[in-house]
């Protein structure tokens, strides 16, 4: 009985997200702290949105950041994309500077940010239609090279 009680939950928690995972919220717009410290009112209406919440600690961030930054001309016609670090402006400021070519939109996700995508940990990906809607939502890693 044990054995089954632990499946269950290991599998709850393990499993892809589900549609009552992806909120029914219109977010048009979100503002974030860049990494040279000034706050950006970014318009999230123009096209679809790619948030990626990561930090510079976690080492699938560190795989992903890199891959995502170097594929983005795949996808930046038809996505604006904003990477948001759990992390301090320092240590991320540091780690960008050493392991993107800043091309990437970079900033800092705060508490409110957080608790308005349901973050819980890091990579998770979100992205959003034009409207604002949250229309995918991947926990971990995700191969951007086949986005």
């Amino acid at each position: 009985m044990k054995k089954i009680i632990l499946i269950s939950i290991l599998f709850t928690f393990c499993s892809s997200p589900t549609n009552s995972d992806i909120s029914n919220d219109f977010i048009t717009e979100i503002t974030y702290q860049n990494l040279d410290g000034e706050y950006i009112n970014e318009d999230l209406t123009n096209k679809k949105t790619i948030i990626v919440f990561w930090a510079d600690y976690w080492g699938s961030c560190r795989q992903e950041l890199p891959v995502l930054e170097a594929n983005l001309n795949n996808f930046i016609d038809e996505y604006d994309v904003i990477a948001l670090a759990h992390s301090d402006i320092t240590s991320t400021n540091t780690w960008v500077k050493n392991n993107l070519k800043n091309i990437l939109n970079v900033g800092i996700s705060t508490p409110e940010i957080r608790d308005k995508y349901k973050v819980i940990g890091q990579p998770i990906t979100i992205i959003l239609n034009e409207k604002g809607e949250i229309i995918y939502r991947e926990y971990g890693y995700i191969p951007v090279t086949g986005f």
